[in-house]
């Protein structure tokens, strides 16, 4: 979800919130006015607890419409009981949508934390704040447990109680500070310094580690308790080193050039061109007589382009050799590289594959695809071929080694709440994994089959 996109719910949900409340405002003003001239109520209302209850509840409905109203119930019966499971996926992935969902959970409670000792000083009490959090937070879980509108998680839970725990201590730190108390204030300020610590040591350490994550490590471990293991190779137990390389990360302006210069290849006028931007991935529209869209991301430069021509009905796919695409695909400047494994998909459509293709200090990997139509212009291109260059060369663990991960579970296995039966492993061969921070990985791929499911199991290597 972009930053965009999130702006733009937080407005929608708001708007909904003030005419809610304005509504509430009138029902009650109503029975007020009643009271007092109707029965002779005396009793005089605070403009400033009306407008905290206002804001409260202007709150909490923002709160309820983010959580139920801005998602589909796809997600019946889902229970998430481990605890910072979503911070080892956004540790492993360490992309802005996993931190995003970490970071939105604590930051969405700071206002219940801030606004309700507002409401009353019985609230000023930490029991009483951080008591009714919880009780808020644990109703939101339940309902979307129930209505199947959310996962039940453990670490939302965790998070909404960080944050109104960070809202209890800034509020409190401001009024200890305006009753002349520092030292109070200091103590009140503390859980937002220490999360603050604690995610910018994260941020840290992970920018000044040489390389990134890999989104292959589990999020939890593989039930292995019961699993009957077959090996029917002898696995290597020695250490060796493998090179590392680093995939042609781009810029945002220097996507943004590649792209202009792909669309002028093919006489298209990039003048007009709607950019859609996300952290990894840049998407890219142009619309005219003919409309086009390119997926570009930025981590490897591999992307994804579809000529919307091709849905027109005036033409259809068609075969030809592989040289006529070849010299077509030219024209958008891609370059097939020699000895490229290459067959026929379908009509129309071809592929050619490089397996791991050392030259020099540089590795080829990946597939691309293309599209070829009657008009004989190339219309589709699925572009995963990448050039790595080579880093230097790490050590890596032993065939051993990463097998003891195996039996320990350390692996993604995407069946949910079922317990291994049986294993066999076939083939074992080191593979590369791209990282968070664009290296191309060493991994060792276990060729096994898994209670009669043929799955590749990668292990990382370092």
């Amino acid at each position: 979800m972009r930053l965009q996109e999130i702006i733009g719910s937080v407005e929608k949900y708001f708007l909904l919130a003030v005419l809610a409340v304005l509504g509430l405002a009138i029902i009650f003003f109503l029975i007020y006015f009643v009271n007092k001239k109707v029965f002779g109520g005396k009793k005089r209302l605070s403009k400033r607890r009306l407008l905290l209850v206002g804001l409260f509840i202007c709150y909490v409905i923002m709160v309820i419409g983010v959580t139920f109203l801005n998602r589909g119930s796809n997600f019946q019966g889902k229970m998430e009981l481990s605890l910072f499971s979503s911070y080892r996926e956004a540790w492993y992935n360490f992309n802005v949508r996993n931190w995003q969902f970490v970071l939105l959970n604590i930051f969405m409670f700071v206002p219940f934390g801030f606004l309700f000792p507002l409401l009353h000083s019985r609230f000023q009490k930490p029991v009483w704040t951080i008591g009714m959090a919880a009780l808020f937070t644990l109703f939101i879980e339940c309902a979307q447990l129930v209505t199947g509108y959310g996962i039940f998680e453990l670490d939302d839970l965790f998070n909404n109680l960080v944050g109104s725990i960070i809202g209890y201590g800034i509020i409190m730190g401001l009024l200890t500070m305006k009753a002349k108390k520092i030292k109070h204030s200091f103590l009140y300020f503390s859980p937002l310094l220490l999360t603050g610590i604690v995610f910018g040591s994260m941020f840290f350490y992970y920018h000044v580690k040489e390389f990134g994550n890999l989104s292959i490590r589990p999020i939890h471990k593989t039930d292995m308790t019961e699993a009957a293991k077959t090996v029917e190779i002898k696995l290597n137990d020695k250490r060796f080193s493998v090179p590392i390389y680093k995939a042609p990360s781009f810029t945002k302006k220097e996507a943004d050039e590649f792209v202009v210069d792909f669309f002028k290849r093919i006489n298209v006028d990039p003048s007009n061109m709607e950019d859609i931007s996300y952290p990894d991935l840049g998407v890219y529209r142009v619309y005219g007589e003919n409309s086009y869209n390119l997926s570009f991301e930025f981590l490897d430069g591999s992307y994804d382009f579809l000529d919307f021509s091709s849905h027109n009905g005036d033409v259809e796919p068609k075969d030809v050799d592989k040289e006529a695409v070849q010299q077509q695909l030219t024209v958008f400047g891609v370059e097939i590289p020699e000895d490229s494994s290459f067959k026929k998909l379908d009509t129309g459509v071809f592929e050619w594959t490089v397996d791991k293709k050392e030259i020099q200090n540089q590795l080829i990997d990946g597939l691309l695809v293309a599209k070829y139509y009657s008009d004989d212009t190339v219309k589709g291109i699925d572009n995963q071929l990448v050039t790595y260059k080579k880093v230097r060369d790490v050590q890596i663990k032993s065939e051993q080694e990463a097998y003891e991960d195996i039996v320990n579970g350390k692996f993604n296995y995407y069946y949910d709440n079922k317990k291994i039966g049986n294993i066999t492993i076939h083939k074992v061969e080191v593979s590369y994994y791209l990282d968070s921070k664009g290296y191309y990985q060493p991994v060792y791929a276990f060729y096994s089959t898994v209670d009669g499911t043929e799955m590749t199991i990668l292990i990382p290597g370092i």
